[in-house]
């Protein structure tokens, strides 16, 4: 992605708010979990969720987005974000899916071309009628649903939110322990640059009564100062942050584990000092509680030891396979085929 990029995005340009969604996802932007006006909402997806999941294991024919075209541009790699939702537009019927999986390289970005051109240029040779966007910029979601006709998704801005990730996170606690109340849930690794656990957060939030969470990283990679002040001063959610691991685990319902992400270090030695900081290993599960679950977002490096997949409380495979679901509900909502 050329440098200049970033200077495109000016104050002026990035002074986008999406629409809440106010009991309706029809033709409206996805950009930010902060969209949701009420668990109401979250329930709806959830249940569309649901829906899809027994159509695709029951291998059903479904042509409900058989007269839309759905485009997929990337900036950023991907594999579970980018494939589900190509998955997505396909399990529903839709023939017209136009994926670019390399717009880095492959988009006239290389010769300069800004985020708002290339969204015009999109919806225009392909008269799509949503566009889903990976980019790295904090903003782009924001900007690329500025300039858009039709609703854009946010599958991944920058640092700051990936709405989509959140809502299945959220589906799969629920998927595994039946309740999203009175949960405690331990958020570990880089909480710095983790977009998914400052969605996941801030999506809980709407729908739980009670909640107790507790970030756990080294101090350089602390979740975010506002983040912090923002939950701790929202009613029936206690927030805590350590250090340390072992001293929280075994109280843990769900351990949220994240990667600490080389792509935003720009010193590789410090990248690797901090990438071995906290290790989920069978030998370590034997501490957390015989009901809980373990989360991750992927890809994992090795901050979760291969033995402990065969562990009944990993969730993590499960997590990813709720994504193809949320991310089909949510299209059909979108595009007012549900």
């Amino acid at each position: 992605m050329p440098n200049h990029e970033t200077e495109l995005f000016t104050k002026e340009e990035s002074a986008f708010f999406p629409e809440p969604f106010r009991g309706s996802f029809l033709g409206k932007d996805v950009i930010s979990v902060e969209q949701f006006t009420s668990p109401s909402e979250i329930e709806y997806l959830f249940g569309l969720a649901e829906k899809m999941g027994s159509a695709v294991q029951g291998k059903e024919r479904l042509n409900l987005l058989r007269d839309s075209t759905v485009a997929i541009i990337f900036y950023q790699p991907s594999t579970r974000t980018f494939t589900s939702f190509e998955a997505a537009a396909k399990w529903l019927g839709c023939q017209r899916v136009i994926a670019v999986p390399g717009m880095e390289a492959y988009s006239s970005a290389v010769k300069g071309e800004s985020l708002a051109d290339t969204i015009r240029s999109i919806e225009r040779t392909t008269a799509a009628d949503v566009i889903v966007l990976r980019h790295p910029e904090d903003n782009s979601s924001e900007i690329a649903a500025k300039y858009a006709n039709v609703p854009v998704i946010n599958a991944g801005s920058g640092r700051r939110e990936h709405p989509t990730q959140a809502m299945l996170d959220l589906f799969t606690i629920k998927e595994e322990l039946g309740t999203l109340n009175n949960l405690r849930i331990v958020m570990l690794g880089d909480l710095q640059n983790g977009r998914t656990i400052k969605s996941l957060a801030k999506l809980l939030t709407i729908v739980a009564s009670e909640a107790e969470i507790t970030f756990v990283s080294p101090p350089s990679l602390r979740a975010p100062v506002d983040l912090i002040a923002r939950l701790r001063g929202l009613r029936g959610i206690k927030v805590e942050e350590t250090e340390n691991l072992d001293e929280v685990l075994p109280k843990a319902d769900v351990l949220y584990v994240t990667r600490v992400q080389k792509e935003w270090f720009k010193d590789e030695k410090e990248y690797q000092r901090l990438k071995g900081s906290y290790v989920i290993t069978p030998e370590l599960m034997r501490k957390a509680k015989n009901e809980m679950i373990v989360m991750h977002p992927l890809p994992r490096v090795d901050e979760i030891h291969i033995n402990t997949d065969i562990d009944p409380r990993a969730a993590y495979f499960r997590q990813m396979e709720n994504g193809l679901y949320i991310r089909m509900g949510l299209l059909l909502a979108v595009l007012g085929k549900a």
